[in-house]
């Protein structure tokens, strides 16, 4: 599996791909990230990614350290350098080095790293974590370098068997799952967790929303519960990496919950492959 990585527009080999030990991306987890899909030379909803990282630095406090041409000029360079024609950039933005926290920033890094991508085909599994998020907090909004709760929750899932995990809030509700958005079906009609249920703003979320009316749908946003959840015709997920794929069923426990693939699932998973030039399922 090649990697291929530059830090601040120079590319790296292998055992050079390095930042100080007092980068407070590392002390503090201060920094942020975007997960791109590239197609060939052409990033996937890059305007959109790079929107989300600019709400993030204002969040947080950090000073991006280059344009957005110089960014993007870079990320193509290391896109390019990758032989795969399909890869996940990952663009890390650290928040600079310093010797201890004193409220001020270093110099922050600019980390980007291609490797070959798949985009899944088969349904997903979830498993429903005991983990929950804060649905008051702003910074689950965007992608702060912070995901240990997320981490965690798939560490777990992965040792149920499962290929993600399900994570609600404080309050009970469905928010999201770690590495997407997630949508259901009831009746012909689609629904999403709002922003407020402490789900990311996923770039790709947004789109299905945008898309759903060109195909003439509408997506409503609806707090749920676990168990009004189970009552779903169909369940989907969204994400910059997977696009959209059905979810076939749900772990809860020792419980399992089985969703039957559907049409409206299938159009958006469709849709989608289709908008990237993927191979249509």
């Amino acid at each position: 599996m090649k990697t291929v990585t530059t830090i601040n527009g120079r590319f790296v080999r292998r055992g050079q791909d390095k930042i100080s030990v007092f980068d407070n991306a590392l002390l503090y987890a201060d920094g942020l990230f975007e997960t791109i899909l590239t197609i060939g030379d052409h990033l996937v909803f890059m305007k959109e990614h790079l929107q989300r990282l600019h709400q993030g630095a204002r969040l947080i406090g950090i000073k991006l350290p280059v344009s957005d041409d110089r960014l993007i000029s870079w990320m193509k360079r290391t896109v390019k350098a990758h032989p795969a024609h399909t890869t996940k950039l990952r663009l890390t933005i650290t928040s600079g080095e310093a010797a201890r926290w004193v409220g001020t920033q270093g110099k922050p890094q600019v980390i980007l790293s291609a490797s070959p991508h798949q985009v899944p085909e088969a349904p997903y599994t979830l498993y429903v974590s005991e983990f929950r998020v804060d649905q008051d907090s702003e910074f689950r909004r965007i992608k702060t370098l912070s995901y240990a709760i997320h981490a965690a929750a798939l560490k777990t899932a992965h040792a149920k068997g499962c290929d993600d995990a399900l994570l609600l809030n404080e309050k009970d509700q469905v928010a999201e799952v770690t590495t997407a958005n997630i949508f259901w079906v009831r009746n012909g009609r689609i629904y999403t967790p709002p922003i407020e249920s402490g789900c990311l703003r996923g770039i790709t979320r947004r789109i299905v929303i945008r898309e759903a009316r060109r195909l003439g749908r509408k997506v409503t946003e609806r707090n749920i519960s676990l168990d009004k959840l189970w009552e779903a015709d169909e369940i989907f997920i969204s994400s910059s990496l997977k696009m959209v794929i059905p979810v076939s069923h749900i772990k809860h426990g020792r419980r399992v919950f089985r969703i039957k693939s559907g049409p409206i699932g299938q159009l958006f998973c469709s849709h989608f492959r289709h908008m990237v030039e993927l191979p249509t399922l």
